[in-house]
């Protein structure tokens, strides 16, 4: 803290005391030094001298510090600039980046292709135009039955319904069910075959058709007579004469193929019906579970997630030279703008010194003037009430701040100055070759994210397609069956 005028708060202290020893004809006429009142003032204003000085020295050194840290940023900022200036091409970069994933890209590429190639024939060979359509999971469709069966399964049990209630039908409607549904949800997959340009599968998939309006017909039947027989048995735990039920059924359920009804009663003849809608329904959830051409959709997916495994691994690629070349802007920007703010530290530095000096002299200053007064105060009343002449040493007044004089900065500034022409010589050195590096930088990585990539990913295409042909891969067997959906 500088000096604030505390001298003053005791001038009328030594005023008194300056009475006190007047009046005692103290100090004596031939004394040479100081008495004890005035060594004391002396001293007080001397500490404060001290304490202002010592403030503005540490100041002073808190300023060499942050000198010191600017030019070691200086230094590491020229060898930085040096190393980015000499870096070798981004082009050899890049190459050595690509040349380390070549492998890798090429072997995906190779799966790629031969997988385009194997859903191109077959699309070709099955005369297949449109694109594959088919769910994401192939469990889906098969979710969807689940509704339906619990629908029939509840269905069932009321139309089963015995002596012992509703849960006394819940495992026949159960079985039921799911041997109804599943089985023409299969066949109802089956059909999609039909679409397929080989005769033999063709045959298979209308055959699947007749097949499911058979089956439907033939196991509705079956499950309409059965429900009469179920109805009629007296003890459903009894598996001989659920059993016999069953045989029952079985024997009077092909007399619908000759237009007869298996059961007379209502409710039969309505679970019969519910049973065919039912049926048609998971025929069709069936023909939809998946593409309407079989292996369709399966050749589609190995293509797809080969061709996701080759664009993954050249992102990888095309992230890493981004990488590089961000890297390269990043660098060279912090080594521009450590120059250019190195500048705003050193005016800093430059301008804060001469204001420090100016205050440390002011307020030393003031306090010789303030020692001065307080110790005159002290003096003239002394002279004004002692009996004798005053000692020579009164016209006198101690100097304080004689040996501050020196303090002017100029040390400080001269290194400053010296910092200024050490960053004037590095813009001059770096500053431009920096920008044209930027600039050539930005446009080298527009090249080698263009055309450049294009060319490696047109020779890493050439290159497996030459794998390819020299049989470094196994080709897929050709055969009558190429057609087939396996």
């Amino acid at each position: 803290m500088g000096y604030s005028g505390q001298l003053l708060s005791k001038q009328d202290h030594y005023a008194k005391k300056g009475l006190e020893q007047g009046g005692k004809s103290l100090p004596a006429a031939s004394a040479q030094s100081l008495d004890g009142y005035e060594t004391q003032l002396q001293a007080e204003a001397q500490r404060l001298a001290a304490g202002d000085h010592a403030d503005f020295s540490k100041k002073q050194s808190g300023k060499r510090k942050s000198l010191g840290e600017v030019k070691d940023t200086l230094s590491q900022t020229s060898v930085e600039c040096e190393t980015l200036i000499a870096d070798r091409p981004l082009s050899e970069t890049v190459s050595h980046t690509r040349e380390q994933q070549r492998p890798l890209l090429v072997k995906l590429r190779e799966d790629q292709l031969m997988r385009e190639a194997e859903l191109k024939t077959y699309r070709a060979l099955n005369k297949i135009t449109e694109k594959a359509s088919y769910p994401e999971s192939v469990m889906l469709p098969v979710l969807w039955l689940v509704p339906f069966i619990l629908l029939e399964t509840g269905v069932n049990a009321f139309f089963y319904e015995n002596a012992q209630g509703l849960l006394g039908g819940a495992v026949v409607a159960l079985t039921v069910s799911l041997v109804n549904l599943l089985i023409a949800f299969g066949l109802g997959a089956g059909f999609r075959y039909k679409n397929l340009s080989m005769p033999g599968w063709r045959s298979f998939g209308w055959s699947a058709l007749v097949f499911a309006v058979v089956v439907a017909v033939y196991f509705n039947a079956i499950f309409s007579a059965y429900r009469s027989e179920y109805q009629l048995i007296v003890d459903p735990s009894d598996l001989a004469e659920t059993g016999a039920a069953f045989k029952r059924a079985l024997s009077v359920a092909g007399l619908v193929f000759l237009g007869h009804l298996p059961s007379g009663d209502f409710m039969s003849f309505v679970l019969f019906f519910i049973g065919l809608l039912l049926s048609a329904f998971a025929f069709y959830k069936g023909y939809g579970c998946d593409d309407r051409y079989p292996g369709h959709s399966r050749r589609d997916r190995r293509f797809a997630e080969a061709t996701r495994k080759y664009d993954e691994a050249m992102e990888i690629v095309r992230l890493k030279v981004v990488g590089e070349v961000q890297r390269r802007l990043t660098r060279m920007g912090a080594a521009k703008t450590q120059l250019l703010q190195s500048k705003a530290r050193l005016d800093q530095i430059k301008n804060s010194v001469p204001v420090e000096v100016g205050g440390l002299k002011a307020s030393l200053t003031q306090l010789q003037r303030d020692f001065a007064l307080v110790l005159n105060t002290y003096r003239q009343k002394n002279v004004s009430v002692r009996p004798v002449k005053a000692p020579d040493y009164f016209a006198e007044t101690p100097d304080l701040i004689a040996q501050y004089a020196s303090e002017d900065g100029g040390e400080l500034m001269s290194q400053v100055d010296e910092a200024e022409r050490q960053l004037d010589l590095y813009k001059d050195m770096y500053l431009a070759r920096l920008n044209d590096g930027m600039r050539d930088l930005e446009n080298q990585g527009r090249v080698e994210q263009g055309a450049a990539l294009t060319k490696f990913v047109a020779d890493i295409t050439l290159e497996a397609q030459n794998n390819i042909d020299k049989g470094k891969l196994s080709m897929p067997v050709a055969s009558a069956s190429v057609g087939a959906p396996a």
